[in-house]
Parts: C-alpha cells; structure tokens; sequence
C-alpha cells in the first residue's frame, strides 16, 4: 500500500509544471515565472508629474529647448527650478494639428529630483501664448493625467493672452516666484 501511494505521488509530482512547485532557498527556477500584469513602460517623448529630473532633461535636449543661462538652475532646500526655452516642437494632439511649444519661456520645478510642476511665462518675442493654445498644449504635453491648470491673464484682452500658467503645483520655497503679475489666479481642470 505504502509503494502504490508512493508511486502515485511520484507521478503526480512528475506530470506537474516546474512553475507550481516551490523554489527552495537558494535555488534559481528553472522556468520563467509568470509576471503579474503591470503598466507600460513610460515614454520619454512625454511629459509626465513625477518623472526624473534625469528623464526631463533628455525630453527637453530631444526636443532642443535651451536652458537659458548657467546660473538658471536654482536649488532650494530639497527644491529646483530649470528656467528653458522651448525649441518650438510640435507636439502630436491626437485627432487634431499638431501643437507647437513656443511663445513662452518655461521653468521646471523638481523636489527630490522628480517633477512636480512647471511655470509658463510669456515670451513676447514669439508672440506669446493663448489660452485656447495653452490648453491644447497642456493636454499634449500629459495626455494621461488629470490636470489643473492655473492661469492669470488680464480680463479686458480680447485674445486672451496668458501672462502666467501653472502645471501641476510649485514648491513652497519658490512661491515668491508666483503671480508677480498682481492678477487673480483662474484655475481650470483639464481631464486626460
């Protein structure tokens, strides 16, 4: 009795994958395990709030902005700030024409090297941004994230020219950076 059982365990532990017995200590499985469902990779030739400091700065050399001078990188305590001039890329904007960064200046803002929020002021010289562009722009830049975007402009402009914008949110050791234009902030959410 005690062989037949034997031999009937020794089977049922042969006909089984090597993927459903237990791994010892020690020992490396011999087939691969199957992995647990997870998120695509992030593409770099987004923007998204949490990424690398690392990551943004080849988003931006791929995309050829320009940091606008060599003292524009300001640390403080465990906060950044990288002030950038786009390089005037399209930007895909799926189901529409493509949307171009131009017309402002931006400056990055990092804390513990990971992106938290970006500040978009005017560059007169390029023309400067609308809202309606902003908008489109914002969306492209993060396509999956819900976004609240603030904005100031000034309320008599017919063509609704943005004096500053805000993505995402600046750290507190920069706030003296904000609304120095003295108009009240409008705040608007952008869903992906």
């Amino acid at each position: 009795m005690r062989a037949t059982t034997l031999l009937l365990a020794g089977c049922l532990l042969g006909s089984w994958p090597a993927a459903a017995l237990p791994i010892k200590n020690g020992q490396l499985p011999t087939e691969i395990l199957p992995q647990t469902r997870a998120r695509p990779a992030l593409d770099l030739q987004r923007l998204y709030f949490g990424m690398r400091e690392e990551d943004f700065a080849a988003y931006a050399r791929d995309q050829t902005w320009m940091v606008l001078e060599a003292s524009a990188r300001v640390q403080r305590k465990a906060a950044t700030a990288i002030m950038f001039s786009p390089g005037g890329e399209a930007v895909d904007q799926s189901g529409g024409p493509p949307v171009f960064a131009q017309g402002f200046f931006v400056r990055a803002y990092f804390e513990r090297g990971r992106l938290v929020g970006l500040q978009l002021l005017p560059n007169y010289s390029e023309g400067g941004i609308s809202l309606t562009a902003l908008q489109r722009l914002s969306r492209s830049w993060f396509p999956d994230e819900k976004l609240n975007l603030r904005f100031q402009m000034f309320p008599e402009d017919g063509s609704q020219q943005v004096v500053e914008a805000i993505l995402g949110r600046v750290p507190d050791s920069f706030a003296d950076q904000v609304g120095r234009a003295h108009l009240q902030f409008q705040s608007l959410v952008l869903g992906p």
